[in-house]
């Protein structure tokens, strides 16, 4: 099992269609198209380099955020801690009519790969539950829920 502090570039995309606010994000990928090789004849590939940055989204200035700086060879892409998807992106509790569907995640023990994290919204009283996501890993798992209640007009 590999570990994850934040959403990889792709997941922030995911999170980001769904209409995640941005200044939710406590992190960023801070991302630099960088010249290599090249000769006087031939011009440099462009090679990509990604760094991981424990800075919220909102602390960088505007034209960073609207990925203009240096004739587009800096991008910064929001990302997302497993904390801040928990606490800012995810609604904790969910009222439907009589019940209290409160979020939970799980590791199950015994699933396959692609079946390692459970999260659903569970009423505690009565064990039923909605939204049942089960994924790889956890910022997954709160990724697909995003998409789930994105998907149900729920956010």
């Amino acid at each position: 099992m590999t570990t994850t502090i934040a959403t990889t570039r792709e997941q922030s995309a995911r999170l980001l269609q769904c209409g995640v606010d941005p200044e939710t994000a406590d992190m960023v990928w801070y991302g630099a198209i960088v010249p290599r090789g090249g000769s006087l004849t031939s011009p440099p590939d462009p090679s990509e380099e990604w760094n991981l940055w424990a800075l919220p989204y909102w602390t960088y200035p505007e034209e960073l955020q609207n990925h203009k700086l240096m004739e587009d060879y800096v991008e910064i892409v929001p990302a997302w801690s497993l904390g801040a998807l928990l606490t800012k992106v995810l609604p904790n509790v969910f009222e439907d009519g009589n019940y209290r569907h409160v979020l939970t995640i799980q590791y199950v023990h015994g699933a396959t790969e692609d079946r390692v994290w459970d999260m659903r919204y569970e009423d505690i009283l009565t064990g039923m539950f909605i939204h049942d996501i089960d994924a790889p890993d956890p910022i997954e798992a709160c990724v697909r829920m995003v998409e789930k209640l994105k998907e149900e007009g729920r956010i």
